[in-house]
């Protein structure tokens, strides 16, 4: 009798023990998961709401890009440097570790908005929808994607390429690919975006990306490689589009900030916030945006020639602190809905000038489009008497890039692209032309060797 009793319970306990499991398997009913969320065509523009969010975010463009873009460079100094323990001082001294919260948050905010752009990519092509429509999110989601990309590798350098929806165990056994290899990726993804996207969007979706953001993208991606060919050919479009001024255009700053970035012909990509066109409502409080003493504009107030109407636009306002460039109304002290832009038409023009000279001086259009920019700040224009050199113009190019995209997260990254780093901080060694990889995710690696950058 006591071996059948023991038997019985053994039984019973198989049962429940059974039972318990497929109990714990079920899926919640109340909420959405993956696998039921991305199912149709509502639930795939939701994700690549989510895609647009990620930028959105203090780890990315809210704040932390300002901090690794901007006041790493030379235009902004911060006044507050035992905030956060030091964190963002670090950066700007050039005295940042791998345990640095800053590079963390970026990291994985970058890699954030990657996995979202990966899951729309993954579960678009079996979705049975519209296929235009279905087209326009996978080439939005590639855009994301290469952006991301773009941003982490111009701050680590390699860094790992994922390209799909990874379990646990596989992200642990990532390493770390080439930058080169991460560029081909990126090119491939705008080449494939500027074909599937339009080249703009009703206002209802105002925001979205487009082929002229694609392009524009990928002529950056050029730049940074040196390929000025590509560049040249790459923006020529986009270029005819700004001189024809029906879709894009030049506009002068006092008019684009600070209060129509939203609807400013010059923006042709922009991160965008409450009142965006893709409906986001986030606040952004960024160390420029807000009402404190946080930083001091540097940049030097005679590099502007008289009468350059982007002057005022660096300096503080009346209203608190923030740079006139950023000067939107603010609610509860720090929160406002200035949108945050990340390619406009004079970036183009100046790229594409830029380029033109590098392939040979002199040429007509690479002067036409500096000019263009000139004129649109309100100053003279410049001629071949006036440069007389690939270097003058060279020179000419990069000045105005420093003036006309001030406070936009570009100024370090064009430092380092053009050599400058030696002579704007001598003595500051190399190595830190690109970040330490963040230390939590180090740890987080199975294969730790070869992960962190040289000098770190």
């Amino acid at each position: 009798m006591k071996k059948y009793i023991i038997i019985s319970l053994t039984c019973g306990l198989m049962i429940t023990a059974t039972s318990c499991k497929k109990f714990l398997d079920l899926k919640p009913l109340d909420s959405y998961t993956e696998n039921t969320f991305y199912v149709d065509e509502k639930g795939l523009q939701g994700g690549l709401i989510s895609c647009y969010d990620a930028l959105q975010t203090d780890s990315l463009y809210g704040n932390n890009l300002l901090t690794l873009g901007e006041i790493r460079g030379d235009n902004v100094t911060d006044n507050d440097p035992g905030s956060g323990a030091g964190v963002r001082n670090q950066i700007e001294v050039f005295s940042e570790t791998p345990a640095n919260n800053i590079l963390a948050a970026s990291w994985q905010g970058h890699y954030k908005a990657v996995y979202r752009s990966n899951l729309i990519l993954d579960r678009a092509q079996g979705i049975n929808m519209n296929e235009g429509t279905k087209s326009q999110i996978i080439g939005q989601a590639k855009f994301i994607r290469a952006l991301s990309y773009f941003n982490l590798t111009r701050l680590w350098g390699d860094v790992p390429l994922v390209l799909k929806v990874q379990k646990t165990e596989e992200a642990r056994a990532n390493n770390r690919t080439n930058s080169a290899q991460i560029y081909q990726q990126i090119i491939a993804d705008l080449t494939d975006a500027a074909v599937k996207l339009p080249i703009s969007w009703p206002d209802a979706q105002r925001g979205r990306a487009t082929s002229y953001g694609a392009s524009a993208l990928l002529a950056k991606i050029y730049l940074y490689q040196k390929k000025y060919d590509l560049v040249s050919a790459t923006l020529k479009p986009v270029v005819a589009a700004i001189y024809a001024g029906t879709v894009l255009s030049t506009v002068p700053q006092p008019t684009t900030f600070p209060n129509n970035l939203k609807t400013s012909k010059d923006v042709i990509f922009a991160v965008q916030y409450l009142a965006g066109g893709v409906k986001e409502a986030v606040n952004q409080d960024n160390r420029y945006r807000n009402n404190s003493n946080t930083n001091t504009i540097t940049l030097p107030q005679g590099l502007f020639e008289t009468g350059d109407n982007r002057k005022a636009l660096v300096a503080p306002t009346n209203i608190g602190n923030r740079p006139g460039k950023f000067n939107n109304p603010v609610s509860n002290n720090t929160e406002t809905s200035s949108d945050f832009p990340v390619i406009r038409c004079a970036d183009v023009l100046l790229m594409y000038a830029e380029a033109l000279n590098e392939l040979a001086y002199g040429n007509a259009e690479a002067f036409t489009a500096l000019n263009a920019v000139r004129t649109n700040a309100g100053i003279p224009i410049k001629t071949p008497a006036i440069l007389t050199l690939q270097s003058d113009f060279r020179k000419e190019v990069y000045l105005q890039r420093r003036l006309e995209l001030a406070l936009e997260a570009d100024r370090w990254f064009d430092i380092v692209r053009t050599n400058q780093m030696a002579a704007v901080f001598p003595g500051i060694p190399a190595f830190r032309s690109l970040y330490p990889v963040p230390q939590p995710e180090i740890d987080n690696i199975t294969n730790k060797a070869g992960w962190q950058n040289t000098g770190y």
